[in-house]
């Protein structure tokens, strides 16, 4: 099923897109596996060398944040994914 993506400023220029995205997906770790099947140039931000997400990366779903325990959590339809670079700084 189609889910709504919506990737952070500084992912969206690494993509090379602007705007939401509908990919395919019944869990947010399928939708990252197919949203990086689409826009390659994202593996290397999302991901370690061993294929883990890397942890300054953090996903929402519908404006809740998940974490890696909850990648295999069903998405319906409507629901949104968030993937944003989190900064920290001080």
């Amino acid at each position: 099923m189609p889910i709504t993506v919506r990737l952070s400023d500084l992912l969206q220029t690494v993509a090379g897109i602007r705007g939401p995205l509908s990919i395919t997906g019944h869990t947010p770790a399928e939708c990252l596996q197919n949203l990086t099947a689409q826009y390659p140039r994202l593996r290397s931000w999302l991901y370690d060398e061993k294929g883990h997400l890397k942890p300054q990366i953090w996903l929402l779903v519908n404006g809740e944040r998940i974490y890696a325990t909850e990648m295999q959590r069903p998405l319906g339809e409507g629901d949104e994914l968030f993937v944003i670079v989190a900064v920290l700084g001080g």
